[in-house]
């Protein structure tokens, strides 16, 4: 049943962030929601079930993009595990420390994808234009994430309780 939950939760996610978004958009830049679901599900699972959840997320971006299939895949089961790795060290209930796990991670994430699709061959300036977005990306979803950690912990427990309890009564 939790998985159900979080593939229902990861197609909501792609959903919101290619048709819900466009609108979205604060500082001139918009959230990247999927790498900020994988962030903040990392912070909240094991390092094992974070690196599914991101790798899956990723897969599903990958697939609907159809542009380098597996680069997201893989950049986001990478920023799933170093993110959940950080979160355990830390304490992760402080706004402060949610804050700049999602913005270093988003802003990892955002250029190791950069990095591999020139390591693909596509052509793409480093130009200040290009730092501007990833730098106003990073911080949108650092506040979003901010914002949404709470929600998140609740749902998450509630699909655990939920997966224990079905599996208790058969």
């Amino acid at each position: 049943m939790r998985t159900i939950g979080y593939a229902l939760i990861m197609v909501l996610g792609l959903a919101f962030q290619t048709a819900g978004s466009p609108g979205f958009v604060l500082f001139g830049t918009k959230p990247e929601l999927m790498l900020l679901l994988t962030l903040l599900f990392a912070m909240l699972l094991e390092p094992g079930g974070a690196a599914c959840f991101g790798f899956f997320s990723g897969l599903l971006q990958d697939v609907l993009i159809g542009r380098f299939i597996g680069l997201y895949a893989m950049t986001y089961l990478l920023m799933a595990v170093l993110a959940a790795f950080v979160a355990k060290r830390f304490y992760k209930e402080n706004f402060l420390v949610r804050f700049l796990i999602v913005l270093g991670g988003t802003l990892l994430g955002q250029i190791v994808y950069l990095l591999g699709a020139a390591s693909f061959g596509s052509a793409g300036s480093w130009s200040w234009v290009t730092w501007r977005s990833i730098l106003g990306t990073s911080a949108l979803n650092g506040l979003l994430g901010v914002l949404l950690y709470r929600p998140l912990l609740a749902l998450h427990k509630r699909l655990v309780y939920i997966d224990e309890l079905l599996k208790r009564t058969g």
